[in-house]
């Protein structure tokens, strides 16, 4: 059954991470004795808790299930994200060389088509996830694995990636692929188990004014931290945006039990949400390259008015990358690629 507080909850998430990337260079360039600074340190420390969320609502849709069929999750989830990450990897790539107007040495393109676009981690942090995500399963469920699948995790995963660290140039195309798929993404598979707990939870009304409150609260206090951080090191800096910072985990904890107060509701048009839910992946591969196209026609956000120009900016690029994963998604080959 299709849960629309879920598929608001990824719309919102989704929007979150487009603020994220058109923020993020006025916010490296504002100076900080701007008044400009304070705003967009607001926003830009709002929007962090929004990957994680993406990671929960995997936990919550697949972890809940009480049987996960390996063989069709593997084809339909890491291997289709496997799939787009190369599609995606080799557009950015072609479409970067052509805006330079030089191909450069074939080499540094296989590279910069191994490593991807700098969205796309993304997608091979949620590859590695997935490959684990039958583990968890197993394990809350009582379920068991094929040992073949244990093995192939090991040394297709662990053993294979360990050696290729091993390759002796300092920046080889072997190497890049194991930082794509690092193991540091692991703790994701976390946030998939959270995501699955907090699902079977009974969050009264009150959390829609428990979570907006807490949720706002720690963004003050953040942003106040990563303004003391960013004055003490005199330059525009992140402190505490990492995804796995306790603020971000409040923060994506609090969109969650928002959307999850919401369940059993009836909300108007759930085909319309549902739509937009599904394009949401679509819109995330467009995004930059829409950014930059929107910055090409002249388009571009001011520190004059920086909220006022991230609202504008944001909502347009929304709009332009949901009509284009809308329109896509009518297209049978179209749709394979979204």
């Amino acid at each position: 059954m299709r849960r629309t507080e879920l598929d608001l909850c990824r719309i919102t998430a989704c929007l979150m991470v487009l603020f994220i990337h058109t923020s993020a260079e006025l916010y490296h360039i504002c100076p900080l004795d701007s008044p400009a600074f304070l705003s967009l340190s607001f926003i830009s420390t709002m929007m962090r808790g929004s990957v994680p969320v993406f990671f929960m609502l995997t936990g919550a849709l697949f972890l809940s299930r009480e049987k996960l069929e390996l063989k069709s999750f593997l084809i339909r989830h890491p291997l289709r994200l496997l799939l787009l990450f190369c599609f995606w990897s080799l557009a950015y790539a072609l479409l970067s060389r052509l805006a330079s107007g030089s191909f450069g040495s074939l080499y540094d393109f296989v590279y910069s088509f191994v490593q991807g676009h700098y969205h796309l981690w993304f997608l091979t942090a949620m590859v590695l996830c997935c490959l684990f995500l039958p583990v968890a399963h197993a394990a809350i469920h009582g379920g068991k694995l094929p040992v073949g699948y244990l093995l192939f995790l090991f040394f297709g995963v662990s053993i294979l990636f360990a050696n290729f660290n091993l390759t002796p140039d300092t920046a080889p195309i072997l190497y890049r692929i194991t930082l794509n798929f690092s193991f540091d993404y692991l703790p994701y598979l976390g946030y998939a188990v959270w995501g699955y707990w907090l699902s079977g939870k009974d969050f009264k009304k009150s959390w829609l004014i428990i979570a907006p409150a807490v949720f706002l609260a720690v963004t003050a206090l953040t942003t106040w931290g990563n303004i003391w951080y960013s004055n003490y090191k005199q330059v525009a800096d992140g402190w505490l945006f990492s995804y796995f910072s306790l603020p971000s985990l409040i923060q994506a904890t609090m969109i969650f039990c928002f959307f999850q107060a919401l369940k059993g509701r009836d909300f108007r048009r759930p085909k319309l949400w549902a739509a937009l839910a599904d394009a949401t992946l679509g819109i995330y591969l467009l995004h930059p390259m829409l950014i930059n196209i929107l910055q090409l026609a002249g388009l571009n956000m001011s520190l004059e008015r920086p909220v006022l120009s991230v609202l504008g900016f944001t909502a347009l690029l929304a709009l332009v990358c949901a009509l284009l994963a809308l329109a896509g998604k009518k297209l049978p080959l179209a749709r394979k690629l979204l």
